[in-house]
């Protein structure tokens, strides 16, 4: 698809026959001028001036691509709020997002889905809640990466965290395991990550 700055490019090539000054270069060190100037020499103009555009365009979409980070806290409200223990695994759902940009993680799901390919360092940390232990991990499409575990009674805590090279749709989570139980009141209980560099 054509951008505006194509378009406008062409017009104002297509007007370069009428233009009386010097204006841009073809070569490196020669520099067209009205007398020299030929419908080849602005078609070629206007082949470079089209390529180096639709690269700054590529160059645009994948920094955009590029600006990737999340952090989300497992509950929305204030309140002192135990989770779990639950008779099986449970994925958390971090629900309170305070960064989303890229919007690859999803509050409804607890699933961070990786956007492009590139090295993201992923860290998240849980409150002991009611059973007095906690054990959870942290999932790579379905694979456990790392783990936190604390067994110092109710409000204890645990934090971990791990440079990974993600795919493009690697799906990170975090799972509470059966048994245990977290702990949050809007921002102790926590699941961050952002990309370090694309790949």
């Amino acid at each position: 698809m054509m951008s505006g700055w194509v378009v406008f490019m062409l017009v104002v090539c297509g007007a370069v026959r009428d233009v009386t000054s010097n204006f841009t270069l073809i070569d490196d060190d020669e520099f067209l001028t009205p007398e020299k100037t030929t419908e080849e020499d602005v078609r070629v103009l206007l082949k470079q001036l089209t390529a180096r555009v639709e690269e700054l365009e590529r160059e645009r979409e994948n920094r955009g691509k590029s600006q990737v980070a999340f952090s989300a806290a497992l509950l929305t409200n204030e309140q002192w709020t135990h989770h779990g223990p639950f008779d099986t695994d449970t994925r958390l759902v971090f629900r309170k997002v305070t960064t989303n940009i890229g919007n690859a993680y999803n509050p409804e799901t607890g699933i961070f889905t990786a956007p492009v390919k590139g090295l993201y360092y992923i860290r998240f940390t849980g409150c002991v809640g009611e059973s007095g232990s906690l054990n959870a991990a942290l999932m790579k499409n379905e694979q456990n990466m790392f783990a936190i575990f604390d067994t110092r009674n109710t409000h204890g805590s645990g934090s971990n965290g791990m440079a990974l090279v993600l795919e493009e749709g690697d799906r990170l989570s975090v799972t509470l395991w059966s048994g245990q139980s977290i702990f949050d009141q809007s921002r102790l209980s926590t699941f961050t990550g952002f990309l370090v560099c694309p790949m």
